[in-house]
């Protein structure tokens, strides 16, 4: 979708942007659209001229030629990149050549347009900074907000004593001081009841405060090891320990289950209630992490657990979120979540040689595909239960025929870690060998994943799973990652796939990564094939499979010959 300019302009017209081009038609031309979206565009004319305005001025995003004269635009960036690693940059150029483009992914830049430039990938590429820019300008704000706050409430605190008669726990206090003279090598367990205003407005207070020595009891009697438990006031609870990462995640998730199955009797009416778990470790500013990780959480859903990592967003597409929550709960109980099948040819034999299990939503009024609802249900915390009805009902299908099918695993199913034990009772529940299962990962989690998540891709590759990299070439591709991970399977990205026919850059890229592939001893799937000339072009590069509109669409049947 092209990014409509006059609204991107609402969103960019605080942002600083340095552009270094020597070509002045080049320039002037550029110019035209940078002024219209960015009030402050400073112009270099190569890269030492770019280098020396740098070094004098701040500027939240850096367009930059490769090919100039004195400097060129690679040695500009590797010179900013050493002296901030944070700062934006955006390379644009002619040159379509891999050297250059593994340079710039080895500094680390942040885009890379090619020329002549399109308006959409221009607009998309700026898109994606400025809300990069926008949540970095939020949560420096709300940083700083929550520091203001914590240091007024710390100032309260201190007056009282360290512990809360309702509870008989630790309160606010004595957490901040345990926080003051601890290590950085603990933990911190923010844990907030979901909707207690309602509880005391409905209730009433006296029925609140039952509510909180309930919880507390509760909380107390499942302890991690070697932790302190304090209630912080109103619906707060706080956990210190010394817990890593991994056994944190595990007890949060086990301590939600607990909460949501407990009762508790408030005159005569059964209350239940959810949490929602921020962590925060490894710094000296646990509580403030924790606080920033709850704040996005909450504006996520309800019943979530959130760990800090300081690439956090702070909002998310509220509007979306309320049309399509209700859709997604609703395709969940009555089970509307289903599968739709994709041939992948295999262009040696012109067969059918496996098929791509796609999620859909289908209910009597309209057919949704996943780039509507995935993300809400991610934000919402449902994305595992579309996964779990995805695995259930294609390994049904597949059960009575002897087909290879490959199923789409996102790292938020990684991070939940039930994969495993999951993936083991539906092989014994329909008899299928777990050669026969592709497990498809955008390249996002090569470049970006946790460790856990990587080491939980190994163990299933390690039981028999393929293991496929999807949408290859779509972001910013890691080879030495990739090619670690020893992937069986890489699938072209359809944007470079679709007019390679026509394209010579589209058809230098797709070799690119093919050669890559090949010297890895991974197979190619090129995506988007949706042409008889496409078809061609993709099997003369000697790519092993191909998938798209020529040779089958996406049906809730498979398609048995192409």
């Amino acid at each position: 979708m092209i990014t409509d300019v006059k609204v991107l302009a609402q969103q960019t017209k605080n942002i600083r942007v340095l552009y270094v081009e020597d070509e002045d038609a080049v320039r002037d031309q550029t110019m035209m659209i940078f002024d219209i979206l960015f009030k402050s565009v400073d112009v270099a004319f190569d890269g030492e001229d770019g280098w020396q305005k740098y070094q004098h001025s701040h500027y939240d995003i850096i367009f930059t030629d490769i090919s100039m004269p004195r400097m060129d635009g690679l040695e500009m960036s590797r010179r900013i990149k050493e002296d901030n690693p944070m700062q934006k940059i955006v390379i644009i150029s002619a040159y379509n050549i891999t050297d250059y483009l593994l340079k710039a992914i080895e500094l680390g830049v942040d885009g890379f347009l090619l020329k002549p430039i399109k308006m959409d990938k221009m607009m998309l590429t700026i898109k994606k900074l400025a809300d990069s820019i926008l949540a970095g300008k939020i949560m420096k704000h709300y940083r700083k907000k929550l520091e203001k706050e914590v240091n007024k409430k710390a100032e309260i605190i201190q007056k009282q004593v360290i512990t809360d008669k309702l509870t008989g726990l630790q309160n606010r206090f004595a957490l901040n001081k345990a926080l003051e003279n601890g290590s950085e090598d603990r933990a911190l367990v923010l844990i907030n009841i979901d909707n207690f205003d309602s509880i005391n407005v409905v209730y009433g207070y006296e029925c609140g405060d039952k509510s909180i020595v309930f919880l507390s009891k509760l909380l107390m009697k499942n302890m991690i090891d070697n932790a302190t438990l304090f209630y912080l006031g109103n619906d707060e609870f706080a956990i210190i320990c010394d817990a890593s990462e991994h056994d944190l995640m595990s007890y949060s998730k086990n301590l939600q289950e607990l909460v949501s199955e407990s009762v508790v009797n408030l005159n005569d009416n059964e209350i239940k209630f959810t949490v929602t778990i921020a962590l925060a470790g490894g710094s000296n500013d646990l509580l403030k992490h924790a606080y920033i990780a709850l704040k996005e959480a909450k504006q996520q859903g309800k019943n979530l657990i959130k760990a800090y990592s300081k690439d956090l967003l702070i909002e998310k597409l509220q509007a979306q979120i309320q049309e399509y929550s209700p859709i997604i709960r609703d395709a969940i109980d009555k089970s509307h979540v289903v599968p739709y099948f994709q041939a992948i040819v295999d262009n040696r034999t012109n067969e059918i040689h496996k098929y791509e299990c796609l999620a859909r939503i289908v209910n009597a009024d309209e057919t949704y595909s996943p780039f509507e609802f995935i993300n809400v249900a991610q934000i919402i915390g449902l994305l595992p239960e579309i996964t779990k009805v995805m695995i259930d009902k294609s390994f049904k299908v597949f059960e009575h025929n002897d087909y290879t099918f490959s199923i789409n695993i996102t790292e938020v199913d990684l991070n939940n870690n039930y994969l495993k034990e999951y993936f083991l009772g539906k092989l014994l529940e329909y008899n299928i060998d777990p050669s026969r299962v592709i497990l498809e990962v955008l390249e996002g989690i090569s470049v970006t994943g946790a460790t856990n998540s990587l080491e939980q891709l190994m163990a299933l590759k390690d039981m028999g799973f393929g293991i496929a990299i999807d949408d290859f070439g779509a972001e910013n591709s890691n080879f030495e990652r990739v090619h670690s991970m020893n992937v069986d399977f890489i699938k072209i990205d359809g944007s470079f796939v679709k007019d390679i026919d026509t394209n010579t850059k589209s058809y230098s890229i797709v070799k690119t990564i093919t050669d890559f592939a090949k010297s890895i001893g991974a197979e190619v799937i090129a995506e988007y094939v949706h042409s008889q000339e496409v078809a061609y072009a993709v099997e003369a590069l000697g790519i092993e499979y191909s998938q798209g509109y020529y040779f089958c669409e996406p049906k809730q049947e498979l398609c048995n010959a192409v």
